[in-house]
C-alpha cells in the first residue's frame, strides 16, 4: 500500500473508531488527569525533560504559552510507524509557517538514548530524498519526557489512545483544535492567520460524540440497518465536506454488515462520491477501498467498480505527478477485476511512467502481471 493510501484516512473524521495508530496504554504515567482537556481549555504547562532538537537554536524551551505565538504539541514514538511518517510533514510545516509565529514540539515519552540512537535512521524527507532523521527534525523541536507528565496532562486529559496526536494552541494559549497531524494542514493556517472559528469547532465535536454514541450503540447491538438510517439523519445536520465524507464511509460499514440490497448500496457510493469530487485524493481512498471490498467478496456488482473508474478518471484532472500516478495504479486494478485488460495496461502502462522510485517497482510488477495475462488470453 502506498503512502497515500495509507495516510488518507488519517485526513478524514471518523465516526466509529477512533485514529489509533499505536497504542499509548503502556507509555508511563507520573500521575492520573487532574481534569479534563478539550478543545477551548487552557493548554497545560510544559514539563519537558529533554530538549534534543529545537531548530539549529531558533527555538527557545517552551514552558508557558506566549500569547500571540501559535504553537502544535505533538505525541510520537520511535516505534509508531505513522510519527515516522508525519516527521517530514512536521518539518515542512514548520519551516513554511515559522515566520508567523509557531513553533512545534514533538514529545516522546522513551528514555533519552533511544531517541539519539533512533535519530541515526533514514528516511525519506518528503521529495523523494534520503536524509538522517537527525538531519530532517532539526526543523523543529523534538523532545522527550520520559517520566509521561506531559502525556497525563495531554493525552490522558484529553482521553486521547492514540499517536500521533496534535494538539493546536492558540494565540490566547487555549487549545484550538486536536487530532492526526496530517489532518491539521487548513486548521493551522486557519488559526494562524485569526479565521479559526473555535465555537463551531466545539459544536461540530458535540454531533460528533452524538453520532458515536448513537452509530456506535446500533452497531454493537448488531442493528446495522437501524445505524445506516441513523447516518442519514446525521448527514442531513452536516455540512462539512469531510465529515461528509466519513459517515457516508460508515454508511457503506453498516450496509455491508446488514448485507443490504446492492441497489441500496450502490447508491450509497453515488452519493458519496458526489460528496468528494472535488477532492481528488478522498475520490482515490474510495475507488480503492471499493476495489479491496470487491476482491474480499463483499459486494459483487461492477456497477460499483464501473463507477469507481469513472470516478476516478475524472478526479484525475486536478492531480499530478505521484498522487497521479497512484490514482492511475487504482484505475488499473479496478479495470482488471471487471475484465478490462486493455485498459488496465493502458492505466498501469501511465502509473508507471509518472511514478517516482517508492512505488515505481510494485507498479511495474502489476503492469508485467497485466501483460503476462494478455499474452495468455492472446494465445
Amino acid at each position: 500500500m502506498s503512502f497515500l493510501r495509507s495516510t488518507v484516512a488519517a485526513m478524514i473524521p471518523v465516526t466509529l473508531v477512533a485514529f489509533v495508530a499505536v497504542s499509548w496504554l503502556s507509555r508511563p504515567f507520573a500521575a492520573v488527569a487532574s481534569e479534563k482537556l478539550g478543545v477551548g481549555s487552557v493548554a497545560p504547562k510544559l514539563n519537558v525533560e529533554h530538549w534534543v532538537q529545537n531548530g539549529n537554536g531558533k527555538f527557545p524551551k517552551v514552558t508557558a504559552f506566549q500569547a500571540g505565538k501559535v504553537y502544535v504539541v505533538e505525541f510520537w514514538a520511535t516505534t509508531c510507524g505513522p510519527c515516522v511518517q508525519s516527521m517530514p510533514h512536521l518539518a515542512a510545516l514548520q519551516t513554511k509557517f515559522a515566520d508567523k509565529g509557531l513553533q512545534i514540539v514533538s514529545i516522546s515519552s522513551e528514555p533519552l538514548d533511544t531517541v539519539k540512537d533512533f535519530l541515526k535512521n533514514k528516511i525519506d524527507d518528503g521529495t523523494g530524498k534520503k536524509t538522517t532523521i537527525d538531519e530532517l527534525t532539526k526543523a523543529y523541536c523534538l523532545t522527550t519526557d520520559p517520566d509521561g507528565s506531559c502525556d497525563v496532562d495531554y493525552m490522558l486529559a484529553a482521553e486521547q489512545n492514540g499517536i500521533p496526536c496534535s494538539f493546536i494552541v492558540g494565540k490566547d494559549a487555549k487549545i484550538e483544535w486536536i487530532g492526526h497531524p496530517m489532518e491539521m494542514d487548513a486548521i493551522l493556517e486557519s488559526v494562524l492567520d485569526d479565521s479559526w472559528d473555535r465555537e463551531k469547532h466545539i459544536a461540530e465535536q458535540k454531533l460528533m460524540e452524538e453520532i458515536q454514541t448513537t452509530v456506535g450503540s446500533l452497531a454493537r447491538k448488531k442493528k446495522y440497518a437501524e445505524a445506516a438510517i441513523a447516518i442519514d439523519g446525521f448527514l442531513a445536520k452536516v455540512a462539512d465536506k469531510r465529515l461528509q465524507f466519513g459517515l457516508y464511509k460508515s454508511k457503506i460499514e453498516m450496509q455491508l454488515l446488514a448485507k443490504a440490497d446492492i441497489k441500496q448500496l450502490t447508491k450509497t457510493y453515488s452519493d458519496l462520491f458526489a460528496s468528494c469530487e472535488s477532492e481528488p485524493l478522498f475520490v482515490q481512498d474510495v475507488a480503492w477501498s471499493a476495489f479491496e471490498k470487491y476482491t474480499e467478496d463483499k459486494f459483487d456488482s461492477k456497477e460499483i467498480i464501473r463507477m469507481s473508474i469513472a470516478a476516478v478518471e475524472k478526479a484525475l484532472d486536478g492531480v499530478r505527478g505521484a498522487d497521479k500516478a497512484n490514482m492511475l495504479d487504482t484505475v488499473a486494478r479496478l479495470h482488471f477485476v471487471i475484465g478490462n485488460l486493455d485498459a488496465a495496461i493502458k492505466a498501469q502502462s501511465q502509473a508507471v511512467t509518472l511514478s517516482d522510485g517508492s512505488d515505481q517497482g510494485s507498479f511495474q510488477e502489476f503492469l508485467a502481471e497485466l501483460q503476462a495475462e494478455a499474452t495468455k488470453v492472446k494465445k
